[in-house]
């Protein structure tokens, strides 16, 4: 079987969460699936050694500035078809073969629709209404994404897989030595409360902020806010105020990915309260770093966490500061969250969600019987 790739974005300089996921996707795939064919689509050539090499793959490079795939991708479509058309990071084109399997990772704008402009939510919530009815099969990232997808566009559950992502391997537990650079680095005292992820109102860090101020906490400890800011940020900065928590309050706007695991590993809780997440991608790395997380209970992050973490009522700043204060004080929990937290983020796997996608294109590429596509739970960590 022949399965084309739309692999125009793994290219890319600086990659998204979606694009390293298709990387990540197709890395594995090529490198388990013995049986199958591989045509990778792509707009540049491609990179020495960002794939392994193997004479079952091959590549289209299309030279097209605008219009990639809707013109490019298309017009490939008609010359010559693979079997299977997998699209992990983008939409399908408007001529696609009659097989195909395309990665719908969350759909967040349906919950927060003030953080994309009117033209990007109609062409995102488009794009999914157009796979939901064309392609054979969807893939996404998590059992919540499955449901809303399900709910919200009516697509039949049995159409829709679930592969997980995972973390690189250098999210561990960091030592000491290292902790302590970063610390000094980023002018941080031995007890902060850290949450990383981009400043956006479906973040929750007002409450959160709030929560902080009214926890129970040491005098010394630090809120470490570290993100990259969107929309959203004057009702952060209206809750800082309020609360007079002043310079307890630290900005972190970029971290390198060098820093990140010293970072997570050093901080006395990692508070994840978000009012969505298709996934969470800093979820499963404070995991592997072995930081105690306080989780929110809306979206996948309590998917993710499973036991490894304290959950707490998103939309409760009570329940948010009991969770913190519990974390930072309580030595036995956080020692005990400290040992579970990268056991479990070796239950998600690259190989795992490869095997789930090579599933789906195989059972697509056999037009078999309409039975449930394979989802695979996080595995048990040996």
């Amino acid at each position: 079987m022949l399965i084309g790739v739309d692999a125009s974005r793994i290219t890319r300089r600086q990659r998204t969460g979606t694009e390293n996921y298709s990387l990540n996707v197709l890395r594995h795939l090529l490198a388990a699936d013995l049986a199958n064919a591989y045509r990778l689509y792509l707009s540049e050539p491609l990179p020495d050694a960002l794939l392994q090499a193997s004479d079952r793959v091959t590549t289209r490079v299309i030279r097209m500035p605008r219009l990639w795939t809707q013109v490019g991708l298309s017009r490939e479509m008609v010359r010559e078809p693979p079997d299977v058309l997998f699209v992990p990071s983008h939409v399908l084109p408007l001529i696609s073969p009659p097989r195909s399997v395309v990665v719908v990772y969350d759909v967040g704008h349906r919950f927060f629709p003030r953080a994309h402009g009117i033209l990007e939510w109609l062409y995102v919530g488009w794009a999914i209404r157009r796979h939901v009815r064309i392609a054979s099969a969807l893939l996404t990232i998590s059992e919540v994404s499955k449901r809303d997808i399900a709910r919200l566009y009516g697509a039949d559950p049995a159409r829709i897989a679930v592969a997980y992502p995972a973390v690189d391997d250098r999210f561990r537990p960091a030592l000491q030595p290292e902790i302590d650079r970063v610390r000094a680095h980023y002018g941080l005292g031995a007890r902060y409360v850290l949450h990383l992820g981009t400043i956006k109102p479906r973040k929750n860090l007002p409450r959160l902020v709030r929560a902080f101020a009214q926890a129970d906490l040491p005098r010394d400890s630090q809120l470490v806010l570290g993100g990259m800011t969107t929309f959203g940020a004057d009702a952060v900065e209206r809750a800082i105020a309020e609360t007079r928590l002043g310079d307890r309050v630290r900005r972190l706007a970029y971290v390198p990915d060098t820093d990140l695991p010293a970072l997570y590993g050093g901080a006395a809780a990692v508070a994840l309260v978000s009012l969505y997440e298709g996934f969470g991608m800093p979820a499963l790395e404070a995991l592997a770093c072995g930081a105690p997380i306080v989780a929110g209970n809306r979206g996948s992050i309590p998917e993710i966490v499973g036991e490894a973490g304290l959950v707490v009522d998103s939309l409760d700043i009570n329940s948010i500061a009991r969770g913190l204060g519990r974390a930072v004080n309580d030595a036995e929990t956080a020692d005990r969250l400290r040992q579970l937290g990268p056991h479990r983020a070796r239950s998600f796997t690259w190989e795992d969600a490869a095997n789930v996608t090579q599933a789906v294109l195989e059972r697509v590429g056999r037009a078999a019987s309409q039975t449930a596509l394979p989802s695979r739970p996080p595995r048990a960590a040996s």
